[in-house]
């Protein structure tokens, strides 16, 4: 008997006696299934099974499963192997290593919502791939005498890849490689792959930065269609644009930006007015360049964003517009976009006027430089440097009265060598001349949010908005519990204002636990995103705000400056609907978080080829995290998180308190808590599997 003719049977007499178990011989009997047939049945239920279409129970009892309790969604892997799927309604469902059959992180799967719960969550089991996230994978190859494989460098895939025979492209034991997924089925325990190529050794210059693009699946190459639209651009195309703009180029302004970066896309100016200033941020007009549906256009809409790992960048846009034709060099005609702000001494904003322009940078400033005509170093442009700080107290005092929330957390600085090893991590430092331009760029993202949300008010006028929501109560809640746990006796109201915030971040100023407060106060607030809402910006306590201030390296601030455009000429044709600045703006929201996560992935590999070199130095750190099998330390200088295992504390027995976030001695009672300082000794690194073990030296 045909199996499809066997399968309606079997599937037609479950139908027909839902919740009713079968054996083998009893759906045989039942379904009149001949004996012949016997084995093609008992390989069609174990499919069915697995397909979703019906329940087991032991080994060979089978039931009808109704479809209604199937769901699709977004498969996330953590690292020790279960899952949870993200379900199109927004609610999750927990799945087991066990149920994960096929699936690979961030699949689109189908699963079985299962009569059990993990906690609040209701058990699932994945029964269908529906679509692939990626096909391409890296790992290590090894050879056994039982076959070729590789050994997946995410954590979370916990199979090893089987490398069909043939396809192994001169790789060597060793060799980290990227592979392309040929079959992962039921037929087969293992994922058959071919070897794509061959990125080298472990440790060789450059085999992380090709490991961090292959894991997150970022894209590197430009379609040549895309670069012969980038060369078609020149600087004549800026000349022959000039008399379409608002020419700004007696007007003086300047860049200021790190000591090494290659382009430069704000300028501001300054001049005084009888009632305060008249600020001036100018931004490299990129929509000039990358029009809708344009080949560079589709290239930078996919990527959303530029990436910045340690050492190199991934660019949104080709390097011929980002450092070139879209960089606001010195001396030199550019085209720009301009928030020009009437602004009075108290901080209020006055008129404000956004224009296409054509402006020309007097000086290329670095932020030392200016640090030091900011404390009185004699400068050309001296007096316009210290009217813009005369400017920022106000601003930011204003800011500040309005209950912004102004952390001032450092970052690590990895200093590399020729080979593009770390050997070096200093924290960045914060200079008045960074806080300087932050202002200003906040100040133009406000103003251009404000106005976007004027036009949707008035004339329902799409726009794309920088949205930071309200912290959850139970963020806050837990925030409260790890005050009141650390002693410290700040008390967050609810429902919880910007001000709160301020006002802790204010009161641990001079603690030691002063950065570790910062991190777990961000830590409990939600994340920002972007949204065709207005729902304004909690942490910056602004109403409204959007991305204006950086279109070479950021999507959405493209899409303002498009819209921008089209409202300040009163142009309201062929707008993009609600509904596809909606998509875009998910769209970009999740390719941030890649670029994100990319950055810090690759900044921990870079911190553990740092630390690598230091097996046996002592270092002083503080307790970032704890549980019941030890605590984490986070390194002061160079923010490498490391375990210190319980079972190394070889004083006394310590037992977990989850109360106090603590690991408490049986008989000594000495405490090891959430932000306590220690000092420890490395004792190993592993970099491919990201941990770092300590000792600890002293308490």
């Amino acid at each position: 008997m045909d199996r499809s003719i066997i399968e309606k049977k079997i599937l037609d007499t479950f139908k027909t006696n839902p919740g009713r178990w079968y054996k083998h011989r009893a759906i045989m009997k039942a379904a009149g299934i001949k004996e012949r047939d016997y084995r093609t049945l008992k390989i069609l239920l174990l499919e069915m099974y697995r397909n979703g279409h019906i329940d087991q129970k032991g080994r060979n009892q089978y039931a009808y499963k109704p479809k209604q309790q199937q769901k699709t969604g977004i498969l996330a892997v953590t690292s020790r192997g279960f899952g949870f799927v993200e379900l199109k309604d927004g609610s999750e469902v927990f799945v087991r290593a066990q149920h994960m059959q096929h699936a690979f992180h961030k699949d689109l799967v189908r699963v079985q919502i299962l009569n059990k719960q993990r906690g609040d969550k209701p058990e699932a089991q994945v029964i269908e791939v529906i679509q692939r996230h990626q096909t391409q994978f890296v790992g290590v190859y090894q050879q056994d005498r039982f076959g070729q494989w590789v050994i997946p460098e995410d954590k979370r895939i916990r199979v090893r890849f089987a490398v069909l025979e043939g396809e192994q492209n001169a790789a060597r034991d060793g060799h980290m490689v990227t592979v392309e997924l040929v079959q992962w089925d039921a037929g087969h325990p293992e994922p058959l792959v071919r070897i794509k190529d061959i990125l080298g050794y472990p440790g060789d210059p450059g085999v992380d930065i090709a490991l961090i693009v292959q894991q997150h699946d970022l894209p590197t190459t430009w379609t040549s269609k895309s670069l012969e639209q980038a060369e078609s651009y020149s600087e004549e195309s800026v000349q022959t644009e000039i008399e379409n703009r608002t020419d700004l180029r007696e007007l003086t302004c300047f860049t200021i930006d790190p000591e090494t970066a290659q382009d430069f896309d704000d300028a501001i100016s300054i001049e005084q007015t009888s009632k305060g200033w008249k600020l001036g941020v100018h931004i490299a007009d990129v929509s000039h360049y990358v029009t809708p549906g344009s080949p560079i256009d589709r290239g930078a809409r996919k990527r959303g964003s530029s990436v910045y790992l340690v050492g190199t960048a991934i660019h949104m846009l080709p390097e011929k517009l980002a450092s070139d034709l879209c960089s606001l060099k010195p001396h030199i005609d550019r085209l720009s976009m301009t928030c020009m702000m009437e602004i009075g001494r108290d901080g209020q904003f006055g008129p404000s006027k956004i224009m296409n322009s054509v402006i020309h940078s007097n000086q290329r400033f670095s932020y030392e430089e200016v640090e030091e005509i900011i404390h009185g170093k004699a400068h050309t442009y001296s007096k316009q440097i210290q009217e813009m700080e005369k400017l920022r107290k106000v601003l930011f005092r204003d800011r500040k009265s309005r209950g912004s929330i102004d952390l001032d957390l450092p970052e690590p600085i990895v200093i590399l060598d020729e080979t593009g090893f770390p050997h070096d991590i200093k924290p960045s430092k914060r200079l008045t001349a960074h806080r300087l331009v932050e202002e200003f760029m906040l100040a133009a993202n406000r103003v251009t949010a404000e106005y976007l949300d004027q036009k949707f008010i008035k004339a329902k006028l799409p726009g794309i908005f920088r949205i930071h929501e309200t912290p959850s109560i139970d963020d806050v809640s837990k925030l409260q519990m790890i005050l009141n746990r650390l002693n410290i006796p700040q008390k967050i109201k609810t429902p919880v204002k910007p001000m709160d915030y301020q006002v802790l971040v204010e009161a641990v100023r001079e603690s030691p636990y002063r950065h570790f407060i910062e991190k777990v106060a961000l830590r409990s607030m939600t994340k920002a995103k972007y949204s065709v809402e207005n729902k304004g910006h909690f942490g910056l306590a602004f109403k409204s705000y959007t991305h204006f201030t950086s279109p070479i390296r950021r999507y959405p601030d493209l899409t303002v400056h498009r819209l921008l455009k089209q409202y300040v000429h009163n142009d309201n044709t062929n707008l993009p609907s609600q509904a596809s600045l909606e998509r875009l703006a998910e769209h970009c929201s999740q390719r941030e978080r890649v670029a994100i996560e990319a950055e810090r992935d690759h900044m921990k590999m870079k911190q553990l080829q740092y630390l690598s070199k230091r097996i046996g130095q002592e270092f002083e750190g503080v307790i970032s995290g704890v549980l019941n099998f030890g605590f984490f330390v986070e390194l002061a200088e160079s923010f490498v998180d490391g375990l210190v295992h319980a079972g190394s504390l070889t004083d006394d027995y310590y037992e977990y308190e989850e109360n106090n976030f603590s690991l408490t001695g049986r008989r000594t009672k000495k405490m090891y808590r959430l932000g306590d300082p220690v000092k420890v000794k490395v004792t190993s690194v592993s970099i491919s599997e990201g941990l770092a073990d300590f000792e600890l030296i002293t308490n």
